[in-house]
């Protein structure tokens, strides 16, 4: 009913608690939402959360030892056999928060906030995301559709039909080309395609969502060749709490207002800055300094260095 020790074992739901007002509840996380320089800004209490899952495995006699009451997870650890068993071991309630699309983002969002008793505030952030979808559509409407390839976390990881990228990315009217031709190499959810075929589809534009992969594009001769890296349109997403639009961001409206900036800068009335600020005031109660506003544009400062290869 009130619990007092939360352990959060996915990405996306230890920031959305930290905005419901239950971080200093956090006593184990992820090594993800560990990472985040901005969510320990934000909620200071979170750096003496525990990490307790990186890459898969849920460390549950941490758990225990923490005396927690409730356990939010997704369903990455919930349909591995052997975490189940861990979880159901345990005897701790616990929430099982998984999406693949926008609307079941919003739903993810709601379970969380009816469990916690915030299901004001989860309505006021779905009302927010939803004006930002309307805001891209309708500016939309005024441009030229760009051939736009988006790199995800690695230079030829990138977006497939049907993925929570390609989704938000459609609301801005481009044309993703990794969704129109060409192979994609799967692993799980993730989908790889190669340099050759990125020189077949000779995009207009290029985003990309972790920090200095664009400068690597711009600057490795391999890819010199692309029209859009010698135009210099290769562009590095800001990176908040999160990698904005990132599967497992709670800051996707964000992502989506900047490229949507980015597209049509003589026809979308937007002020970027302000956007981020209003943001964490609105939803976390957070000043954003000057130094945290430029932090967030450059990126490359935003995420302490990975513990783990794998961790996503």
């Amino acid at each position: 009913a009130d619990p007092q020790s939360i352990s959060v074992l996915c990405p996306f739901s230890g920031p959305m608690l930290v905005m419901f007002g239950y971080g200093d509840r956090i006593t184990t996380t992820v090594n993800n939402a560990a990472r985040s320089k901005l969510l320990a800004g934000i909620c200071p209490a979170m750096e003496n959360a525990v990490v307790v899952k990186n890459s898969g495995a849920i460390n549950a006699e941490e758990i225990m030892a923490r005396d927690t009451d409730l356990i939010v997870t997704n369903a990455g650890v919930y349909e591995t056999a052997a975490e189940r068993e861990k979880l159901d071991a345990m005897s701790i309630p616990y929430i099982v928060i998984d999406f693949e699309t926008i609307e079941e983002q919003f739903r993810a969002v709601r379970v969380l906030g009816e469990a916690l008793r915030q299901s004001e505030k989860a309505e006021q952030y779905i009302k927010w995301f939803q004006s930002a979808l309307d805001r891209a559509d309708e500016a939309a409407k005024t441009g030229t559709p760009v051939r736009l390839y988006h790199a995800v976390n690695e230079a030829v990881r990138t977006d497939y039909k049907g993925s929570y990228c390609a989704e938000w990315i459609a609301h801005t009217g481009v044309t993703n080309v990794s969704l129109e031709s060409g192979a994609l190499n799967m692993e799980g959810n993730k989908a790889y395609t190669t340099l050759e075929q990125i020189y077949a589809w000779d995009p207009d534009l290029i985003v990309c969502n972790e920090a200095q992969v664009d400068d690597y594009i711009l600057s490795d001769e391999k890819w010199v060749g692309l029209s859009a890296v010698q135009t210099g349109r290769v562009y590095q997403i800001p990176i908040g709490i999160t990698r904005m639009g990132h599967p497992s961001s709670l800051e996707t409206p964000l992502a989506l207002l900047w490229l949507t900036k980015l597209l049509y800068p003589d026809t979308f009335d937007l002020d970027f800055e302000k956007e981020l600020r209003d943001f964490y005031m609105n939803f976390f109660g957070f000043t954003l300094s000057d130094d945290w506003l430029a932090a967030i544009k450059d990126g490359s400062e935003m995420r302490t260095p990975k513990t783990n290869d794998k961790e996503e």
